[in-house]
């Protein structure tokens, strides 16, 4: 198998060579190869909004479906978004007809608003057994706003492609998107770890996309599910007995915390868990200096930005309520056609979507929102509960701070 990727891959790319880079009027748009999504396009004002969904874990039997449909209402109404991008841990247990409804619940609030998805799995979406990627990928491109890929038999897995941003005008490629499926786990039951011919693959095409361009490299953001093992370089050991220190996996005596002379944004408040094995995928991104940020899933609770190498490394929370984690909601990227040297980007929390001061309950009753609404007594619950463990947060960080100095927040 690993010999007819090999094949595959290796005639891809020599297709591509030797293939013209246009489009209707002669746009530059790369050629179609195998692991292209549908392109997209910058708007007319020059700007691209990318939300961020993940770790949506929707089961058959939800205790959180009511609050959680609604939030995914909510974001497809209010955020305004070019691109919904799931990055894994999706639809991922019961049968396979519940699976289906759980990905349409998903799908169907952005096909209402006429937003494309695109998704990338994580290593519990076909964890079950039950269904494999290939069989989950058909079934979130039945939706007719999924421009996910399924690449075959081209790579490893299933759903590592790319997804061109053209210009404003639409005659040239602007930006590019890397999906990429960072696999499950490994035959020790450790994370699994994106293989060498994905990176490979990943070279080759950024080096095919910067030829076509003139040679110069296309800006370019990654989103997977698990971290690269470099996220534990970007941050500092510390003594175990450091205020907010967690423990690095694989490990029984090493322990971090963020390094504030690196940290842009967010927390670290949990231990992240990339893969044990590491296969030289971070190094090839930051040899290949096309992308600016690399945007992760996986660990519920984080929410750094952290630059390491010239690369932000990205953690998105927990978007809804199945499942561990504090915050809840989503991200949202910023892209500007004039500028794609650089981004913005910043958390969409539940508390801040529903207009929710969630530090003061009282908030909860005055502040009216959806009051005459099905969920709304949902909503007040689950933020309730949740508010115990935020409360919990906010005044050991503040004790912490004013002994030590340290932020927990950033």
């Amino acid at each position: 198998m690993k010999k007819t990727a090999s094949f595959l891959l290796a005639l891809m790319f020599v297709f591509a060579a030797v293939t013209p880079a246009a489009a209707a009027g002669g746009a530059k748009v790369p050629p179609a190869d195998g692991t292209t999504a549908r392109a997209l396009r910058f708007r007319e004002d020059g700007s691209f909004k990318i939300l961020q969904l993940t770790d949506l874990h929707k089961s058959d039997g939800d205790a959180y479906e009511d609050v959680n449909n609604c939030l995914l209402n909510e974001l497809a109404k209010t955020q305004d978004a070019d691109l919904v991008v799931i990055t894994g841990d999706i639809a991922m247990s019961g049968t396979r007809d519940e699976i289906i409804a759980n990905i349409d619940e998903i799908m169907t609030p952005f096909a209402n608003a006429s937003i494309p998805v695109a998704v990338v799995f994580g290593n519990h979406d076909s964890e079950s057994g039950l269904i494999s990627r290939e069989e989950l990928m058909a079934i979130y491109n039945t939706h007719p706003n999924s421009i996910s890929v399924d690449e075959g038999a081209l790579l490893p897995g299933c759903g590592t492609y790319t997804i061109p941003i053209l210009s404003s005008s639409g005659d040239r490629l602007a930006f590019n998107l890397w999906m990429i499926d960072s696999r499950e786990y490994d035959e020790q039951g450790r994370y699994g770890a994106v293989t060498p011919e994905q990176i490979a693959w990943y070279v080759h095409k950024s080096e095919a996309l910067q030829a076509q361009n003139d040679g110069k490299i296309v800006p370019s953001l990654m989103f997977q599910h698990i971290p690269v093992p470099e996220i534990y370089d970007a941050l500092l050991e510390v003594n175990r007995f450091t205020p907010y220190a967690v423990k690095r996996i694989y490990t029984d005596d090493r322990y971090y915390v963020v390094n504030p002379d690196n940290i842009n944004a967010g927390r670290l408040a949990e231990y992240p868990c990339p893969p044990y094995e590491n296969n030289g995928q971070f190094d090839a991104v930051a040899a290949r200096g096309d992308v600016l940020a690399m945007f992760f899933g996986h660990d519920h609770s984080n929410t750094f930005n952290i630059t390491y190498r010239g690369v932000d490394l990205v953690a998105t929370p927990k978007t809804n309520f199945e499942g561990y984690g504090v915050d809840r909601g989503a991200r949202l990227i910023t892209l500007n056609e004039a500028d794609t040297s650089a981004y913005e980007t910043h958390l969409v929390r539940f508390t801040s979507l529903y207009d929710l001061n969630d530090l003061n309950p009282a908030s909860l009753i005055s502040s009216g929102i959806r009051l005459n609404s099905p969920e709304f007594k949902t909503i007040v619950a689950v933020n309730f509960f949740h508010l115990l463990f935020r409360l919990q947060y906010f005044f050991a960080t503040t004790l912490v701070e004013a002994v030590t100095g340290m932020k927990f927040d950033y």
